[in-house]
């Protein structure tokens, strides 16, 4: 725990204001990780907010430093990151009452515009329903209406290990 101060404090003495809002909203997603609010970690620090539309999953993100790449635009590996989590989590949530699970054997995604707008909208949605492989189509775009990206992934049901359920 001395440890974890000594840092908290060398890194908030020399922090600048972007640096201090970031670390804010890190502890921020790790509280509301703690508090079950949050299905994960990653969701929980990026604060995506899933949700749920008959046949559809929708995860939006904001747009802050925490995604940026070097050009301050949303780093195309968390694009793909919030691509793969909107289709993993329709998947698995359907798979649930099954007492099943999927992971990702494949995924593609095109990038055909840079993000301009402060939050992101993944919508996952299926082009195929077999009973162990399920192919599904996602669309990143911002509030505007604007295609950020899309991408197509394959995903394998599983039987979760025990200490998942």
């Amino acid at each position: 725990m001395n440890e974890l101060k000594t840092l908290l404090t060398q890194v908030t003495e020399n922090a600048s204001e972007v640096e201090m809002s970031l670390l804010k909203e890190f502890l921020k997603g790790i509280q509301n990780k703690q508090q079950n609010a949050a299905p994960t970690y990653l969701n929980a620090i990026f604060h995506m907010d899933t949700q749920y539309e008959q046949d559809i999953c929708v995860v939006t993100v904001p747009v802050t430093p925490l995604i940026h790449n070097s050009f301050h635009m949303p780093h195309g590996g968390v694009i793909a990151t919030l691509t793969d989590n909107a289709m993993g989590f329709l998947v698995n949530k359907d798979l649930q009452p099954e007492g099943k699970g999927a992971v990702t054997t494949n995924m593609t995604i095109h990038y055909v515009k840079a993000a301009t707008e402060k939050t992101l909208i993944a919508t996952a949605s299926y082009l195929h329903k077999g009973r162990q492989t399920l192919v599904l189509e996602c669309t990143v775009t911002q509030p505007d209406g604007k295609k950020i990206a899309y991408a197509t992934g394959s995903f394998f049901v599983i039987e979760p290990p025990s200490s998942s359920k």
